[in-house]
């Protein structure tokens, strides 16, 4: 059943279908991180994509229909005017593709299209990831008034909130960062079914909303501090997205006009994360104002109008590209070609390349079943200077998901979410220890360091899980967790999920085989060093009694060697002339995994494992 649900998707890629439809609807938040999950009738009429519609209270009010700006009576001039106005691409396009288009028209909507094609690197100096501080700083009775009497109270707040700040990017920035901290997500009227009014007031008076109510609420305060701002209703790639899109419109977000130019913004998805049915609060400024190509791999408005991009996407070609995350872009990763689809089938192994525009970023891949099962050895990357090579295949015929995750070399990230029984059992009885109650002296935390780190995370039972209490502004709580992460050596090396897609076996193809390692197993020493890596012998698999030639390259570690159940057994010879490890040498019989350690300082580190077969 699996293969041809596999070939029937193949043959819909190929054929370029468009009758798309699915019952499932996703608002929720669609960022995702290693250990979270991710959040009609279609024709072509002008420059507008309509469809049938149906009240939902997931939608927003949006302005003016597009069709009615232009009246056919309009002169050119006005045409563009309006066009420009509103950033309609679309429409711009399409005038400087028409043979009796006026030669000066044409210029001046082509240096407009320019404009939102070209990635705009002034914006990134607000997406640091980190909120401004002023949404603290409104006095406490005005935050309590707000959330009694919004009318009354929010234009105060507003001001207080941007009084002083010429930038109007910045003045957005506050806005959205305040909405994320104050507003949380309502993964239970989400998942009733049953959206209740999500009008900024509604949404104020209890402090929580869905994607309308977050995209009202920006409208409202963005207009407030003299901002142009609209509600976009659209499809989104969100918290289980299968690769089809539902019969109406499942997400909404923002566009503010700042100078001559609209920027997409989404404070959903920027507020946190739902992690089964529970809303994780994670503050991100990954969808702030991100450029429109990047913004169009996860968010497809129904108007045309509002990609703010030319020549436009199809709704054909959102469902088919992959789930590419806004922070893919930040990290300033490419895809270097077209083959990565959504679904993809495979005949063996399934390569494409991500280049790096930085090299102090650390990439890895993985592969997981669709209740999202790790599947060990089941991908390979290799890096060649500024691009990195994934090699994926999978074992059987049926569907998996594969992800990319990237980091900053030097990026510090807590573990976020820890399941119940290590956290109880392992991690709290260890932090204890490091507090001597009848001797503080000798102790390696003080009572105050072991008081944050206990309220620092909370329990989720039916998620089996304890999760982090983000708040960025406790800056003593938060240092006392990360010193208790370094002293007892937990791993503050988190990286984040950037890229997903599907993958199956073509009907020829059964898979590589179950049981078996496609490709090395590698550990988190080997994915957290920075310049070392395997050359030599790219399989999964060693048959005992072979001889096999193992090199790798590296100048993480002094020394390289062989370990076996337990013991070091062999060196492996660095090469002074190429600076490469390389150890030629029989595979020992009577045991099951060969693994490569690397010596770091006087720390043994797991690197790379091979599973042996008689």
């Amino acid at each position: 059943m699996k293969k041809i649900i596999c070939l029937l998707t193949f043959l819909l890629l190929l054929f370029s279908c468009t009758s798309i439809t699915s019952l499932l609807e996703t608002d929720s938040p669609g960022k995702i991180q290693e250990h979270n999950n991710k959040p009609g009738e279609v024709q072509e009429h002008n420059n507008k994509t309509t469809k049938s519609k149906r009240k939902n209270s997931l939608r927003v009010e949006t302005p003016e229909s597009v069709t009615e700006r232009y009246d056919s009576s309009m002169a050119d001039t006005a045409l563009i005017a309006e066009a420009i106005k509103w950033g309609d691409c679309a429409f711009l396009f399409d005038y400087t593709q028409r043979e009796d288009a006026d030669i000066n028209f044409v210029s001046q909507a082509t240096r407009v299209l320019e404009n939102y094609s070209n990635l705009d690197k002034t914006v990134s100096r607000y997406r640091t990831g980190k909120m401004n501080s002023r949404v603290r700083k409104v006095p406490q009775h005005l935050m309590e008034d707000v959330f009694i009497e919004p009318e009354t109270t929010l234009p105060e707040v507003v001001s207080l909130l941007t009084n002083g700040i010429s930038s109007s990017f910045l003045k957005v920035k506050i806005l959205h960062d305040w909405i994320c901290d104050n507003i949380v997500y309502d993964t239970e009227m989400y998942f009733s079914g049953s959206i209740k009014a999500q009008d900024y007031i509604s949404v104020l008076h209890r402090k929580n909303a869905v994607c309308s109510g977050y995209t009202n609420l920006m409208n409202k305060m963005c207009n407030l501090a003299g901002i142009e701002s609209i509600g976009i209703n659209g499809y989104s790639k969100g918290l289980w997205y299968n690769g089809k899109i539902p019969e109406d419109t499942d997400h909404s977000w923002n566009a503010v006009k700042i100078g001559n130019k609209w920027y997409l913004v989404d404070v959903t998805w920027d507020a946190g994360i739902v992690d089964r049915r529970t809303f994780i609060k994670r503050y991100s400024s990954e969808w702030l104002f991100l450029d429109s190509r990047p913004f169009l791999y996860s968010h497809f408005p129904e108007e045309n109008a509002y990609q703010y991009y030319a020549p436009v996407l199809t709704i054909d070609e959102f469902v088919q590209e992959p789930y590419i995350a806004g922070i893919f872009f930040q990290y300033g990763l490419a895809l270097n070609q077209d083959k990565l689809k959504y679904d993809n089938l495979i005949n063996g192994s399934f390569t494409f390349d991500i280049s790096l525009q930085n090299s102090n970023i650390s990439l890895s891949s993985k592969l997981r079943t669709a209740n999202q099962k790790e599947i060990n050895a089941a991908t390979w990357g290799i890096r060649e200077g500024k691009t990195v090579t994934f090699d994926f295949d999978v074992p059987d015929e049926n569907e998996y998901v594969g992800h990319i995750f990237a980091r900053y070399n030097n990026e510090v990230r807590l573990q976020e979410k820890i399941q119940i029984e290590i956290f109880e059992n392992e991690w709290l009885p260890r932090v204890e220890s490091l507090y001597i109650e009848d001797s503080p002296k000798e102790s390696k935390i003080t009572e105050e360091e072991l008081v944050y780190f206990k309220n620092s995370y909370y329990k989720v039972e039916e998620n089996g899980s304890y999760y982090f209490l983000e708040d960025q502004f406790d800056s003593p709580r938060n240092d006392a967790v990360l010193k208790i992460h370094k002293v007892l050596d937990l791993s503050t090396m988190w990286m984040e999920n950037v890229l997903d897609f599907n993958i199956c076996t073509a009907p020829d193809y059964p898979g590589y085989g179950t049981d078996v390692l496609k490709y090395p197993y590698t550990y988190a020493s080997y994915h957290q060093a920075r310049n070392t890596q395997l050359l030599s012998p790219l399989k999964g698999v060693l048959k005992a009694g072979t001889t096999e030639n193992i090199s790798l390259a590296s100048s993480d570690y002094s020394k390289l060697g062989i370990w076996i159940d337990g013991d070091i057994v062999e060196k492996i010879d660095k090469d002074s002339s190429t600076g490469i490890f390389e150890l030629t040498s029989e595979v020992p019989e009577g045991i099951t995994e060969l693994r490569i350690y690397g010596l770091k300082g006087k720390i043994y580190n797991s690197l790379i494992g091979f599973q042996v077969i008689e």
